[in-house]
């Protein structure tokens, strides 16, 4: 049974990531964060190009801790991994707060917001709205937004004519996650009555 728990846990994974970032080149599509007696841990997965070379190392800026704003703290995470069009990194930290932690990461010049909890379910991550450098040195940077100049109207598109239905990405995984448990425990209940029958 644990063998339909990893594959589904790692179907919603790629599976959402994808579906979110279906039209990146390099990004960050999801973050992890475990908390040992001693340490955080982060854990950052990337979709990447095959042919595009991450850098071995990228630097995640951690400036709330539970919801509370704190003196920034910067944790350098190595590139442990990279095959099949997915990169993971992976860094550790002196343990701090409780429930979560927010901040941001640069990868390939874009600039990423993150919010993860720290009992080990996946956070979230979103390109930045502000794309201002990472402040490295430690300290806080107060970034106020330029004025908004407003949009110029744009007159509403013909309706099209009928086509195929979009179907959301997050579906069709759910499905593939349904029939994975399913043909899992199919498996595992043969496999218990041979047992029984060859007892």
């Amino acid at each position: 049974m644990w063998r339909v728990l990893v594959l589904a846990s790692l179907f919603a994974v790629l599976g959402l990531g994808t579906a979110a970032y279906a039209d990146c080149n390099s990004c960050f599509t999801s973050v992890f964060a475990q908390r040992t007696s001693t340490n955080i841990d982060l854990t950052f997965t990337a979709r990447v190009n095959e042919d595009t070379v991450l850098p071995d190392s990228v630097v995640a800026v951690v400036m709330q801790i539970d919801g509370n704003r704190t003196k920034c703290l910067n944790t350098t995470l190595s590139k442990t991994s990279q095959a099949h069009g997915f990169a993971v990194y992976r860094g550790s930290f002196g343990a701090y707060g409780t429930y979560t932690h927010s901040g941001r990461i640069e990868l390939a010049g874009q600039i990423y917001e993150f919010t993860v909890p720290l009992d080990g379910t996946p956070g979230k991550i979103d390109v930045a709205k502000d794309q201002s450098p990472l402040n490295r040195n430690g300290f806080r940077v107060q970034v106020t937004a330029a004025p908004v100049t407003p949009a110029p109207t744009v007159a509403p598109a013909a309706p099209a004519g009928p086509g195929l239905p979009n179907v959301n990405p997050t579906f069709i995984v759910g499905g593939a996650l349904v029939l994975v448990t399913i043909v899992g425990a199919y498996v595992d209940r043969r496999r218990a009555l041979a047992r029984s029958l060859a007892g």
